[in-house]
């Protein structure tokens, strides 16, 4: 089908937008020289951009010329706004954020899925957000719902939640009550997208992307494209078989039958995990992740079991991240888990497994971690930033 000239132009005017986002404050003439666009391009997209409040005009103020100040563009922060939802099995966290991702409202909302249903809860606390939001809904440009869980195929619900499992539609009345494309996404996609298009891997193309809690997130991106480019974005080491390294492997899986007990989830998810710590480090707690947090107390501590349990961990992780290392000759590895508290520690022993086994001896491998929190909203912004630099959004808002 031949796209329409007005939709490259939306295009275009999303890759100025992105550029001066880039670069925070950036003159028409080195737009011209890095979008490729001409001088005169250049100034009636910019032109598009600042009537329609989305970049505007600044003098620019440390240049050594004694003459006429020099004008640059960047982002407005005065008109347009978006809102951003993070759903978790415990809180509803949402943020009316400016369109540089800055937060400048926000609240978060308990979650008790045992009391309320999940759509209930969601629309109840979204209806008070706006209730009390400082903005009119004409100024809100879409809305982003990051979910830590998993959705269904067509992404307008959540059949994960957690560790809970589910089958809600959210989509359509998150639609009706803001009246604004809304976008809903797994929390661990946008994190990709964030780290890979706009954070601090922007110039890697290769890197492995672990995330580990209640399951196991990994996606690789090879030669800049992830390789897997599903819906889901993730690869399944689920079931990835693991090594008996211990007696802590046939402790944690004593209960599963032979095919399922050393399957990678059995021994190292957090449910997996806790079997473990309710046994060698007995404690009060009732949730999982008060037990995490407390196993990542016992390992500051230097506590021997926890220490053992500890082992188990980075063994199970570095045989699996070997296997792919050796596969797609990855040197950078980005990890993201409530173990993170124990970083220094987790990643020591991880690398040192990982040296003593490499094959390859000219790989430099590189355990690193998110700039982002977890709760950021700017990981939800992704999914608005990605469609305003494609010109989708800003066609809702420029006639051309």
């Amino acid at each position: 089908m031949k796209t329409a000239s007005s939709d490259y132009k939306f295009q275009h005017l999303g890759q100025v937008y992105q550029l001066v986002e880039q670069f925070e404050l950036i003159s028409r003439t080195d737009l011209a020289k890095l979008s490729g666009y001409a001088p005169a391009s250049i100034t009636g997209l910019s032109k598009q951009l600042i009537d329609h409040k989305l970049v505007l005009e600044r003098t620019a103020q440390n240049l050594p010329s004694r003459g006429r100040p020099a004008v640059g563009l960047s982002l407005s922060s005065f008109h347009w706004r978006y809102i951003c939802m993070i759903l978790s099995e415990t809180d509803i966290s949402i943020f009316l954020c400016e369109l540089s991702g800055k937060a400048i409202h926000q609240q978060r909302y308990t979650l008790n899925l045992s009391h309320t249903a999940l759509l209930e809860s969601v629309t109840t606390s979204l209806k008070n957000f706006l209730l009390h939001c400082p903005v009119e809904l004409e100024q809100v440009l879409a809305m982003s719902v990051s979910v830590i869980g998993k959705l269904n195929r067509d992404k307008t619900g959540v059949i994960r939640l957690g560790n809970k499992t589910l089958d809600v539609e959210l989509f359509s009345a998150l639609q009706i009550l803001v009246d604004k494309p809304v976008y809903l996404n797994e929390h661990f996609q946008l994190w990709l997208l964030a780290e890979s298009a706009l954070g601090s891997l922007i110039s890697h193309d290769d890197v492995i992307f672990l995330q580990l809690d209640e399951a196991i997130n990994l996606s690789v991106l090879l030669r800049g494209e992830l390789l897997h480019r599903d819906e889901h974005k993730r690869m399944n080491v689920d079931k990835m078989l693991m090594p008996k390294f211990g007696e802590l492997s046939d402790f944690i899986g004593e209960n599963l039958n032979e095919m399922e007990r050393y399957q990678l989830a059995n021994q190292i998810t957090f449910n997996a995990l806790v079997k473990a710590i309710d046994h060698y480090l007995p404690n009060p707690f009732a949730t999982i992740r008060q037990k995490i947090e407390w196993f990542c107390k016992q390992i500051q501590k230097e506590n021997a079991a926890a220490l053992h349990i500890l082992e188990h961990i980075a063994d199970n992780l570095s045989y699996m991240l070997l296997n792919l290392i050796h596969l797609f000759s990855t040197e950078k590895i980005m990890f993201c888990s409530p173990l993170l508290s124990i970083q220094a520690p987790l990643f020591e022993k991880i690398r040192e497994k990982i040296v003593v086994n490499l094959r390859q001896d000219d790989l430099n491998i590189d355990l690193v971690t998110s700039q982002y929190e977890w709760n950021s909203p700017l990981i939800p912004s992704a999914a608005i930033k990605y469609e305003i630099y494609a010109g989708n959004l800003i066609q809702n808002i420029i006639k051309l």
